[in-house]
């Protein structure tokens, strides 16, 4: 256990039941903000009066501010190429005033700025339970570079890390000085934000919090739509085409307030259309609002509806937890159609897709409800959004429940199995480095579904729940995750954690025999895992399925016997298509080498294939008497191919399927298709 966590034990501010101990404290901060965006020019100009309340129990003589923004500082480390017009002096900092007394910028003595982070050095130490007044004036752009937030076009931008922002101070590491440096994310302090934002009298706002001044910002006629939107579970259209025609608003400075929220962020457009309806939550309303580009209204109509249905879902059946703030807003300004960025009550996302939809809004609960320190435990935040979105399309959004709920979680674990990259879970975020997709998503998505799995649904979410309630608005490390599970499931869960979490090492399981109608399984590699088992028998389309407990491994035990029923009729078996298995080669009966030379499979297939859609390359080759599909380009495709005939072939997750076509216009093609996530790759032999 690492030094800082038995710290926080002794010290009583955690214990290790995984409650918040009697001690726990959280600092706070008030922030009130004016800022102008000049959309010509991309300026961004503000002022900030910051309110901070020391709760801990420490005195502390500096405070450290963080400006993002000068990640595109001259110089600064950064983790990802970057626009060069984004490149300049980062943030312009005009005046700081602590308490009343204006600080010299360019004393070093009293002012450090290293990185993003700016150091002052306080006139005398702030002591417990005293606040501090800090008045900041600065100016900065909106970037070009980034993806999550900046400019999306000339007159369209969604504005994050925009301000300065008191870094935070817990009680495992003190102040958090980490960099940002475009790849890890973030863990802010609990919040409340007043914040007036003004732009030409053209532009629409919408912002982390609830609108204050909409009948004075908005035209009579669109106020009223706004108003029946917030009690309409019909989907109204505030903003159509005809609106945005001479729009022009009474006031041009929107106010927003927001309480008890970790970070603030808004969009703004000149040409956005804007979809809004309500959903009840806990008996009280929920405001709803989608903004996407005109002459996209057809594409993205269903947008606020996909929202009402996840935030229904969400806090009635999995988890369960009511929605905890009174807005949610999507903000369509990626350029993917499955990526998203996530902020308190709103999302930017590429598309209105179900996944994409469903994974950024169940990040209102991690990070921002359960205040996860993203820059170090990414997977404590990404890996449940991960699993949280897989489980709630499985569940209410898939109509064909016949594919199994695991197979998408081996589907994107089993190409990094076992490698180098593939470190322990509880491995600090700062450190995967090209492992981070991995280690903050596909690797803890799958510990979750495992312990999902080895709970059963109810034990599982009654140990969920309760982790969110008791860490909500607070700051969980991975330690009070494991006591709170272990707690309140009442097992000792150490035979999973530290395979999985602490360790290195991979799962693998094979066909030790089956003989008389007992299947014997192996573990061979060190990390339990489930055994599933697909059975085919002979002449008939009858198949038999099961999952079989990991905890058949909690003893140690290396081998467990598997009845299977009418063993006599019995075809083939394929063990762990559901689960991800370092060596899959050895989880067929009979073994693969058999079953291609009874369908005649050419060994022509072998080789390599172009994909021009995607720019990627495909390859098929033969490894331990088994084909392998895989791609360097795409890690998680890495899967062996069960034939059906000599020239049609799943993937052993049983989500993909792959067809060989010899010879076409003189040259051998292959054609991969991913049904379940509307993929299609066409690669014609090099």
């Amino acid at each position: 256990m690492p030094r800082e966590i038995q710290k926080a034990y002794k010290n009583q501010t955690r214990s290790v039941d995984g409650k918040p101990g009697k001690k726990y404290w959280q600092n706070s901060v008030d922030y009130k903000i004016n800022v102008k965006v000049f959309p010509e020019t991309r300026i961004v100009e503000g002022s900030e009066i910051v309110n901070f309340i020391n709760n801990s129990p420490d005195e502390l003589s500096e405070i450290v501010i963080r400006l993002y923004y000068d990640v595109f500082k001259k110089g600064n480390k950064r983790d990802s190429r970057v626009n060069p017009k984004d490149i300049g002096e980062g943030v312009e900092l005009k005046t700081i005033i602590v308490d009343g007394v204006n600080y010299d910028l360019a004393n070093s003595d009293k002012i450090k700025r290293y990185g993003t982070n700016l150091t002052i050095r306080l006139r005398e130490p702030l002591k417990s339970g005293q606040d501090l007044k800090i008045e900041f004036e600065w100016q900065q752009k909106v970037t070009l570079t980034l993806d999550r937030t900046g400019a999306k076009d000339d007159t369209s931008f969604f504005v994050g890390y925009w301000y300065p922002q008191v870094s935070v101070y817990d009680d495992i590491f003190g102040w958090d000085r980490l960099d940002y440096t475009l790849d890890t994310e973030f863990y802010n302090n609990l919040s409340n934000f007043d914040v007036n934002i003004t732009v030409p009298d053209n532009f629409l706002v919408w912002a982390t919090g609830t609108l204050e001044n909409g009948e004075k910002v908005l035209p009579n006629n669109i106020y009223k739509k706004f108003l029946k939107a917030k009690e309409s579970k019909e989907v109204i259209e505030v903003v159509n085409e005809k609106d945005l025609e001479g729009l022009k608003l009474k006031h041009n400075t929107w106010n927003f307030t927001a309480k008890e929220v970790t970070d603030f962020a808004f969009a703004m457009s000149d040409h956005y259309l804007w979809h809004a309806a309500s959903v009840n939550v806990a008996g009280k309303d929920v405001l709803i609002n989608s903004a996407f580009p005109k002459g996209k209204a057809e594409k993205h109509k269903k947008l606020t509806s996909i929202q009402q249905k996840v935030m229904k879902h969400f806090s009635e059946d999995v988890p369960g937890i009511p929605y905890p703030y009174p807005v949610f807003s999507t903000f369509i300004g990626l350029r993917y159609s499955g990526s998203g960025m996530e902020f308190p009550m709103m999302a930017n996302n590429g598309g209105s897709g179900v996944p994409v939809t469903v994974h950024e809004l169940f990040h209102m609960y991690f990070p921002m409800y359960v205040r996860i320190n993203e820059r170090r435990f990414a997977w404590m935040d990404e890996g449940w959004a991960d699993f949280m979105e897989n489980l709630v399309i499985h569940k209410f959004f898939n109509e064909d429940k016949s594919n199994s709920f695991y197979s998408r979680f081996k589907l994107v674990t089993q190409g990094t199995l076992g490698t180098i990259g593939d470190l322990p879970t509880v491995t600090s975020s700062q450190y995967t480095g090209d492992s981070y997709g991995y280690q903050a998503y596909s690797l803890p998505s799958l510990t979750y579904a495992l312990l999902y799995q080895y709970l059963g649904e109810e034990k599982f979410f009654k140990c969920f729940n309760s982790y969110v309630k008791r860490w909500a608005k607070k700051s969980p490390t991975p330690y009070d995750f494991f006591n709170t599970f272990e707690n309140v499931s009442g097992e000792d869960l150490s035979f999973f954690w530290e395979p999985w979490y602490f360790e290195m090492g991979y799962p693998d399981v094979g066909i030790k025999s089956f003989e008389e109608g007992k299947l014997i399984v192996e573990k061979v590699g060190y990390k339990p895992i489930p055994i599933s088992i697909d059975v085919v028998y002979k002449n008939s389309k009858k198949s038999y399925s099961k999952i079989i407990d990991l905890s058949v491994w909690k003893n140690d035990n290396r081998t467990y016997a598997i009845p299977v029923p009418n063993h006599d009729q019995v075809e083939s078996i394929v063990l762990n298509s559901d689960f991800p298995d370092f060596n899959e080669t050895d989880n067929f009966f009979p073994p693969l080498k058999d079953s291609y030379e009874e369908k005649g499979v050419k060994s022509s297939i072998v080789g390599n294939y172009y994909v021009e859609d995607y720019n990627i390359e495909l390859s098929i080759a033969k490894e331990n008497e088994a084909l392998v599909i895989y791609s360097n380009s795409w890690v998680w495709l890495n899967t062996i191919l069960i034939p059906k005939d000599s020239v049609n072939f799943n993937t052993s997750d049983k989500t993909g399927v792959l067809k060989y076509l010899e010879d076409v216009s003189g040259r051998d093609e292959i054609e991969l298709e991913y049904p379940k996530y509307n993929l299609k790759l066409k690669g014609i032999k090099k």
